[in-house]
């Protein structure tokens, strides 16, 4: 398929590139047209702009942990990526990703281009105005960069935009038809699990669900579309027995069921009510922070993760069942690439290279990120089953 060349653009507090649908199907030959799409999820770990700014002595930019993120993304070469832990800076939701694109992945001999990015606002570091820990103290701007700041805000995060997202593309975003869930109050969710008591109801009348957002972000890909159900939820843990980030993280991971099930309780940021119509194809992905293990977080049944696992409009292709993908806990499985049931996956995996077999590879996996890259490539065209 022909790739067309765009700049991000920055609308309506979105950043992303748009190209119509004709634009990229008008006059392509079915031959040409792909047979396959590789989609990945990867958590950068805290990819912000103090890291974009290290320079060697030459000028280039030199931070060890990108070039090294970097060097995995373009050795597995996914088409569709979604990036946890990337700056979503107020003033410019894109620019991180711009940057780490332009002067990281779109250089050197194995450079990779992704003409089409998307980003946006995230709840992180948004102070809420109110003493969400209950610790009586009311973080204010005078404590960014702290945890008093993170801790009182929406999402945690020491600053505004920390830990936001971004999906890179070699396809159309159809950014007409994107939709978000940044705002969505948590008292709305059906069966919410909100601890009881905790909050006031000043406060759940502007309690957001989302820690970061819940994003569904469609993608032209030759003549099918597939919506990338995104989100990164809270870690189910840093609380007290209210279980209040246990609670959140499960009610986050559940949200998609209920977007599936087109509940008119959801509605986005623009006020439309409803979920996805039955039909699409999708795939949910991102730092789900919900280990089919976990102890913490188990509520209806069982663990957060189940809600999607059991859901017979979801699979869990066996070439990522049950492998871990962050280090932390001895190793567990937190990131996410979950397509709906009637796609074909025809591979997959973690690059989580062996140190015994592979040891500059294994080096070069923990220098990224204490999360690994999870991809699957789905057979096109999206025919069901």
């Amino acid at each position: 398929m022909r790739l067309l060349a765009c700049l991000p653009l920055v609308l309506l507090g979105v950043a992303a590139c748009n190209a119509s649908p004709d634009a990229s199907d008008a006059g392509t030959p079915d031959a040409e047209m792909p047979t396959s799409v590789r989609v990945a999820t990867f958590n950068i770990f805290e990819l912000g702009t103090a890291k974009l700014d290290e320079r060697d002595s030459t000028g280039a930019p030199s931070n060890a942990q990108l070039r090294a993120a970097a060097a995995i993304l373009q050795e597995v070469r996914p088409d569709i990526v979604l990036l946890n832990e990337i700056d979503a800076l107020p003033e410019d939701h894109a620019l991180a990703a711009r940057r780490f694109v332009a002067e990281f992945l779109a250089v050197g001999a194995d450079s990779i281009a992704y003409p089409y990015l998307y980003s946006a606002a995230t709840n992180t570091g948004e102070l809420s105005g109110h003493d969400l820990n209950r610790n009586d103290t009311v973080a204010t701007a005078d404590d960014v960069g702290t945890r008093t700041h993170g801790d009182d805000s929406w999402g945690y995060g020491t600053y505004p935009g920390q830990y936001g997202m971004a999906i890179l593309s070699r396809y159309p975003i159809d950014t007409a038809a994107i939709r978000t869930f940044r705002l969505f109050p948590w008292k709305d969710l059906p069966n919410a699990h909100i601890p009881e008591g905790w909050y006031s109801d000043e406060i759940l009348a502007q309690f957001r669900l989302s820690s970061k957002s819940h994003w569904d972000v469609p993608v032209l890909v030759g003549r099918d579309t597939l919506h990338l159900l995104a989100s990164h939820p809270t870690p189910p843990v840093f609380d007290g027995d209210e279980d209040r980030n246990g609670r959140r993280n499960y009610d986050e991971v559940g949200f998609w069921v209920h977007y599936l099930d087109n509940s008119t309780a959801i509605r986005d940021d623009r006020g439309a009510a409803g979920g996805l119509t039955s039909g699409r194809s999708f795939v949910i992905l991102g730092d789900l922070n919900a280990p089919p293990d976990q102890p913490d977080s188990h509520y209806g049944n069982g663990p957060a993760i189940r809600q999607l696992l059991d859901d017979a409009r979801i699979q869990d292709p066996p070439q990522v069942t049950g492998r871990p993908t962050a280090f932390f806990n001895r190793g567990t499985r937190a990131d996410y690439v979950l397509p709906a049931a009637s796609l074909r996956v025809l591979d997959g995996g973690v690059v989580w290279p062996d140190s015994t077999t592979d040891a500059a590879g294994a080096a070069r996996a923990a220098t990224a990120s204490d999360h690994r890259l999870v991809w699957l490539d789905l057979a096109l065209p999206f025919a069901r089953r």
